[in-house]
């Protein structure tokens, strides 16, 4: 792995990628935004499900309206165990899939956005490459540390998940859709956050702007997930390795020919700020 990384990079871009990486680390609140995401959702949530299936009584668990939507749920086991597997099964991937693509849409943010507002973009320019590898290096930066966060993230959830299993007797989530959702389609969405964080470059005033920006990119995430807990469809193994190659398709279509239309010039230039609205007085 290590070889293939220093095949990969040269010197000056592994500079640049361990800059942007110290740079993330020394920033506070893009810090603590990436220590709160796995915090949240992978340890909190899945201990507060395990806490109400724990605590609720079976005959108001609500156990009975998903096993009219689904048709997997184990038998054999009582409501709490199955209620704490409906929240593994199918309501934890969508939780999940939250943290590869907020976490690389805020760390792209800073990255990209982050240089330009504070006027570092035009001595990083200055360096012996491309401006368009100039800007994948940057992206490649992103995606490690948000790969960082997921792998970190992923173990933090598979702790907690275990030991609500073990303490509920609940069928151990992790399988097949598990093993595509973690290994392929995670590294795919942390790659179209990256890529569609940076495209927003030189439209964003400011990191926060790129962030609240680049949030829209959430909400198809969401709706995909939210139909199956509809009872509209179900995001078995197969249909989630249908979703990772579409998105691999765009996130090739991005990387590769999304940067060519970046020049230096687009990037040192700053979008103009929004007109205040005056306030006139009424008599």
């Amino acid at each position: 792995m290590k070889k293939l990384f220093y095949k990969l990079f040269s010197k000056a871009e592994r500079a640049l990628m361990m800059k942007d990486l110290s740079a993330l680390c020394r920033r506070r609140l893009i810090l603590t935004l990436l220590i709160a995401l796995p915090l949240v959702f992978a340890v909190a949530f899945p201990l507060l499900f395990l806490f109400v299936s724990a605590m609720v009584s079976p005959e108001s668990s609500g156990v009975e309206q998903f096993k009219n939507l689904l048709d997997n749920i184990p038998q054999g086991t009582d409501e709490r165990a199955q209620m704490f597997y409906i929240f593994t099964a199918f309501i934890s991937p969508m939780l999940f899939m939250l943290i590869p693509l907020l976490s690389a849409i805020i760390t792209a943010s800073y990255t990209f956005a982050g240089e330009r507002a504070h006027g570092t973009m035009e001595t990083l320019l200055f360096a012996p490459f491309s401006v368009r590898r100039f800007l994948q290096v940057k992206a490649a930066s992103s995606v490690l540390a948000s790969g960082l966060v997921t792998a970190v993230s992923f173990i933090l959830f598979f702790v907690a998940t275990a030991i609500g299993d073990t303490v509920l007797k609940a069928p151990f989530f992790f399988d097949l859709s598990w093993f595509v959702l973690v290994f392929l389609l995670s590294p795919a969405i942390t790659v179209l956050g990256v890529t569609f964080a940076a495209m927003l470059t030189v439209k964003a005033r400011s990191t926060a702007e790129s962030i609240q920006i680049s949030g829209y990119i959430v909400l198809p995430i969401l709706l995909i997930f939210i139909g199956q807990i509809m009872g509209l469809y179900r995001l078995n193994s197969i249909a989630l390795l249908v979703l990772t190659a579409i998105i691999v398709g765009i996130d090739l279509c991005l990387f590769n020919f999304g940067f060519r239309r970046f020049t230096a010039e687009k990037l040192l230039t700053r979008p103009p700020e929004k007109p205040r609205k005056e306030k006139t007085n009424v008599y």
